[in-house]
């Protein structure tokens, strides 16, 4: 082995590593918002209640994680991502410890509330740390199949838990992936010198609320992320209720949609970077699939075309999220964290809007309209593709340097 080698040996492990705790953060995230479901006929019977009640759970945390994903990125921006994941995480375990000990539901839905506040910061944190590991654009879709993926675990895991942990290994293993995360960004995440740890001044610019080329990322990070996550909560519930597919396996298909994600958001960042001159070409390419593919879902068919369907719908969705996100950074360099925080504020208020809509159209009869509706949906960012998709555009960095 040459010695010219080894520094570069060297460094490709050095970013390896620090992926580990984005991913972990970002899971931790990803890991409570299905928790609740996954455990939903155990907390029911814990809490005498309904399992709409429990679906409530997910709700009550899914609304602050959309709000405070704009905040948690000036946060990051302002105070480091090592310093707000760790608050942000504590917060989250102690809530869930609370849960368990106290296993009252108001207790539960006081939570679930402070939880979704304090995951927030996940999914902004693990972007910065990503950005700042310096992974490029398949790093960034390898953090992104963590941030989703996850979720899909939790599916599983939690129910398969349950014989050992009783009606709290939805809680508990929530406490245990956020307690995963704390020591990752712990050991992982170098802190800032005392110079930078002082508060800072941010670069000089526009607010991200005012930058129209960041609602045109949006508007992709939207459909994809916001779209595929309500798809992904009914599509079982749409072939076996209109495709008369079993329940067992109208929810392995349905999986697949988030699943997939898994794989193909690191291909995307493949792509991002072998051709990032021709970025706006697949993102369209992907949101015309992934339309074609939604109103399928409307029209059924069998089992073999079920399973085409969501899986190219799910390798489609997942195709643009690493340039997406790589571009908003690229193009607020001054604010790389509020920027991905705006993009996620927006994707998940479409997945706190958009899945009752979808949930009250199936139960009224109205699939075939609904889904006709979402896959014009996925069509509309293609009006306005973001410019800075290509590399060649991006933000002049401002004069004065922001905080790392």
């Amino acid at each position: 082995m040459s010695r010219s080698t080894e520094p570069g040996r060297a460094q490709r492990g050095q970013t390896s590593r620090a992926l580990v705790p984005a991913c972990l953060v970002a899971a931790a995230g990803g890991w409570g918002l299905t928790a609740a479901g996954a455990g939903a006929g155990t907390l029911a019977t814990r809490y005498d209640t309904s399992l709409v009640v429990i679906g409530l759970l997910t709700t009550v945390l899914a609304v602050p994680y959309a709000a405070m994903q704009l905040p948690a990125g000036h946060l990051v921006d302002r105070f480091g991502a090592r310093r707000t994941a760790l608050v942000g995480l504590g917060v989250v375990v102690l809530s869930y410890v609370a849960a368990v000990v106290v296993p009252v539901l108001a207790v539960a839905f006081g939570a679930r509330i402070l939880a979704g506040a304090g995951s927030a910061v996940g999914f902004v944190v693990g972007a910065d740390l990503a950005r700042r590991a310096g992974v490029g654009p398949v790093g960034l879709g390898v953090f992104g199949g963590a941030a989703i993926g996850s979720g899909g675990l939790a599916v599983g895991v939690v129910p398969a838990l349950e014989p050992l942990l009783g009606w709290s290994a939805a809680w508990v293993t929530c406490a245990a992936t956020a307690a995963a995360a704390i020591v990752a960004v712990a050991v992982g995440v170098d802190a800032p010198s005392a110079r930078a740890a002082r508060p800072a001044r941010l670069a000089a610019g526009p607010s991200v609320l005012g930058d129209g080329e960041l609602y045109r990322l949006a508007a992709v990070h939207g459909v994809t992320l916001g779209l595929g996550v309500v798809l992904g909560n009914w599509a079982a519930v749409i072939l076996h209720d209109r495709w008369g597919l079993p329940s067992g396996a109208s929810s392995a298909i349905a999986s697949l949609v988030l699943l997939t994600t898994i794989v193909s958001r690191p291909l995307g960042g493949y792509l991002a970077e072998r051709f990032p001159h021709q970025m706006r070409w697949v993102v369209a390419l992907a949101l015309a699939v992934c339309a074609i593919d939604t109103v399928a879902l409307a029209f059924p068919s069998t089992a073999a075309v079920a399973v085409a369907v969501v899986l190219t719908l799910g390798v489609a969705s997942g195709l643009p999220f690493a340039a997406v996100l790589a571009s908003a950074q690229r193009w607020r360099p001054d604010r790389p964290a509020a920027a991905v925080g705006l993009l996620n504020a927006m994707a998940n208020s479409l997945v706190v809007i958009g899945t009752p809509l979808l949930a009250a159209a199936i139960e009224s009869g109205q699939s075939v309209l609904a889904l006709s509706v979402t896959g014009a949906l996925w069509l509309v960012p293609v009006a306005a593709l973001p410019r800075s998709l290509s590399r060649t555009s991006s933000r002049r960095r401002s004069a004065r340097p922001g905080p790392p």
